[in-house]
């Protein structure tokens, strides 16, 4: 059975030459990037509409180490519509459609190395239909990833994508999943896709965050006192940045977390930035999983006797969809970053 794409047509165009045009573009400038390292095969994309977040997100794909070798893409998002724990949903069509082409989802990979899994049953499970369909965060990426092995002349019929979507889980949860996932994540022929945008700034995403300075972050991080929320009543005299400036000030605190914490304590400097800053990260929860296979990962090649080999991550691109200057305004950050394994 094949999911239609829902979305097509609203948060991007069904248009096929349109559509092929306007990723094809985005694709080319992102790879004009000198300063890129190239060869990564875990990156986090943003996955707004194409027309605010889709200049950012190329700079994710142009980096991806996508070749011939490549049989697997695991796409993992965060549920926007439905809560549940300490379990992970994945698809259960058998292809996706985008204007661009289809995907073929790898049916045989879930049902005998996630739903099979001798070791921790239970921890994969089938999303229902109306879940899959309503769900954005794994289908912007669908267009995207079509339009990149087509960049790259890579036959997409010989590519399969893995859609999942992560909720709420425990540290505990999270180590298991860390444990499932992580020889696909050593796997060459294997790439992750990690489907997050960062901060969502108003009072519509009851998060009015401020920080006039990083170090004021950074004094919150280390004192575990939680950051300032403006209200209407917060006098703007006193701000030492603009509201737009101080969003970018906590969303690339994280990033720079994410890229400086050696590998065994980036769950955990996460964890705690996000529950001192607020930050409303929509793919906090998929990133969680992602950081513990990492730890997982640095912790084996320690105890081997080895040298650790950290995993860098870096940001090409950073945005807004809009510059906030008010408490009555909103606006959602978007950013580009992989990392090299």
């Amino acid at each position: 059975m094949s999911r239609p794409a829902t979305h097509s047509g609203s948060w991007y165009s069904d248009d096929l030459r349109r559509l092929d045009a306007e990723l094809s573009r985005h694709l080319v400038d992102a790879s004009k990037n000198v300063n890129m390292v190239k060869g990564s095969r875990l990156i986090i994309s943003p996955h707004a509409g194409y027309k605010y977040c889709g200049s950012t997100m190329a700079y994710s794909y142009a980096s991806l180490d996508l070749n011939s070798n490549v049989k697997r893409i695991i796409i993992m998002g965060p549920s926007h519509h439905i809560y549940f724990k300490n379990q992970i949903y994945v698809s259960g069509f058998s292809e996706v459609q985008t204007p661009l082409g289809n995907l073929h989802v790898d049916k045989d990979f879930i049902e005998d190395k996630l739903m099979g899994n001798s070791i921790e049953k239970g921890l994969f499970a089938y999303m229902d239909e109306e879940t899959d369909l309503s769900e954005h965060s794994l289908e912007m990426q669908f267009p995207m990833v079509v339009k990149t092995l087509q960049f790259r002349n890579i036959d997409v019929d010989k590519v399969k994508v893995v859609p999942m979507i992560v909720s709420h889980n425990s540290e505990a949860v999270d180590t298991k999943l860390a444990n499932v996932l992580k020889n696909e994540f050593m796997n060459p022929e294997t790439i992750f896709i990690v489907s997050s945008d960062f901060c969502h700034w108003g009072r519509r995403f009851q998060y009015t965050g401020y920080v006039g300075n990083s170090e004021e972050l950074k004094d919150s991080l280390e004192e575990q006192t939680e950051i300032e929320m403006l209200t209407s009543r917060s006098k703007s005299l006193h701000r030492e940045v603009k509201i737009w400036e101080s969003i970018m000030i906590i969303d690339k605190f994280g990033m720079k977390l994410l890229s400086d914490s050696d590998n065994s304590d980036k769950y955990k400097n996460w964890k705690n930035y996000i529950e001192i800053s607020g930050n409303t990260v929509c793919g906090t929860n998929p990133i969680k999983v992602i950081l513990k296979t990492i730890e997982l990962i640095a912790n084996e090649v320690v105890s081997s006797g080895s040298d650790s080999s950290k995993i860098d991550f870096y940001w090409p691109s950073y945005s807004q969809s809009s510059k906030v200057t008010s408490v009555n305004e909103s606006s959602v950050s978007y950013a580009s970053g992989y990392a090299i394994i």
